[in-house]
Parts: C-alpha cells; sequence; structure tokens
C-alpha cells in the first residue's frame, strides 16, 4: 500500500483544501461508504454568475477519502454546474484504469489505485457528493 500514499496524497491528507465544518442539516450533500464507513458531507456555495466559489467537506475517514475532497475541491471551484458534472463523469471514467494524466496533475495520486479496489470506493466519495448536490439543485440555477 506504500505506493497508494504518495507524498502528494499524504499531504492533501494532512492538510485538505476546502475542509471546514458542515453541520448537519445545512450540507448541500452526504455520502457514504458502506465497505469502511467513510463520510462525507459538502456543501457548495455558488457565484451570483452560477460558477462554484467554495467546495467546503467535512470528512470522517481514511487517507484516500480526504486526499480526494481536497483534490477535488481545488479542481472544481471556478467552475459551473455543467462543467462540474463533465468533470465528475471523466473522473469516474478514468478512476481504476491509470487514467489520471497530463491536465488531471496531482490525481495522478490515484493511478494504480486499482490495486487496491476497497480504496476505490474511498476516492470516489467526494464526487458521489458532488453528483448528489447537482442533482439536488434547482434546474432554474442551471448555468452553462
Amino acid at each position: 500500500m506504500n505506493q497508494l500514499y504518495q507524498a502528494t496524497l499524504l499531504a492533501h491528507a494532512k492538510k485538505p483544501y476546502g475542509a471546514g465544518s458542515v453541520p448537519r442539516g445545512t450540507e448541500d450533500a452526504e455520502a457514504l461508504n458502506p465497505g469502511c464507513g467513510d463520510d462525507i458531507r459538502i456543501r457548495m456555495t455558488w457565484t451570483p454568475d452560477g460558477a462554484l466559489e467554495r467546495l467546503t467537506h467535512e470528512v470522517h475517514g481514511c487517507a484516500v477519502s480526504v486526499a480526494g475532497a481536497s483534490l477535488a475541491a481545488q479542481r472544481l471551484e471556478g467552475r459551473t454546474r455543467k462543467e462540474i458534472a463533465a468533470m465528475t463523469a471523466a473522473f469516474e471514467s478514468r478512476l481504476g484504469k491509470g487514467g489520471f494524466e497530463g491536465d488531471w496533475g496531482d490525481f495522478q495520486v490515484f493511478n494504480g489505485i486499482e490495486k487496491f479496489p476497497a480504496r476505490l470506493h474511498c476516492a470516489r466519495l467526494i464526487w458521489q457528493a458532488v453528483e448528489q448536490a447537482l442533482a439536488r439543485a434547482p434546474g432554474d440555477r442551471e448555468v452553462s
């Protein structure tokens, strides 16, 4: 498992970007990994023109779940709902296939995660919450 816990992953896990308190009842979405018990609550704050201003996450889980949330918060801020939905699908299509190259930057820490199948769900946790939050968003707030 040493290969998975690279320095970048550990740095994000130790000091996660976007981490904060998201009290129950204030979250836009919550996701649970039933396999290991990791959970996340997220709050998405939007600018008036429809870009994600801040993705705040509260994760109770392993280094992979925490680092994944940190990486996602960095990548998604400043994007529209439509862009975020596309990135969510792109993440899912790459996870477990060594597909994080070039413009995915630090997400390359997830290349090789398929060797640890239980960790796939941990890396996916933030994206499940984001997808859930987007599905709950009123259609009239959609910005392309």
